[in-house]
């Protein structure tokens, strides 16, 4: 824990120091200077532009595939294990947990020692 506060003071401090510096460089110069960007330049700028696009569009796909897997719906049989009784109920996937679960009706089941769960997916 401690060292997570440390290292975001650190981040805070190097980035006051980045920008105090910029802002002497930038009061020291009387005249404004035209700089030419380089063929390697340009081409290291469009690489990273693709890859923050690139990065951009799998974090959507990424949250796009898991909302639609949490959102599947299960079959959930539990079985008690002393005299072999079991129920089954649906519920999607993104409300199981180990000792309870929600239907897809709002009903919240918890689940005993005794039983165990089956989650089976929906034929």
């Amino acid at each position: 824990m401690i060292t997570k506060l440390l290292f975001t003071l650190t981040v805070i401090i190097g980035t006051l120091i980045f920008f105090k510096k910029q802002r002497t460089q930038q009061m020291t110069r009387s005249r404004p200077v035209k700089t030419v960007i380089s063929e390697n330049q340009k081409m290291f700028r469009q690489g990273a532009y693709l890859f923050l696009i690139l990065m951009i569009l799998s974090a959507l796909g990424m949250f796009i595939f898991k909302f639609g897997q949490d959102s599947t719906t299960m079959q959930v049989r539990v079985v008690n294990t002393r005299t072999g009784e079991s129920a089954i109920y649906l519920a999607e996937q993104k409300d199981i947990q180990s000792k309870s679960f929600i239907t897809v009706n709002g009903r919240q089941v918890f689940v005993a020692d005794v039983e165990r769960i089956e989650v089976e997916p929906m034929e």
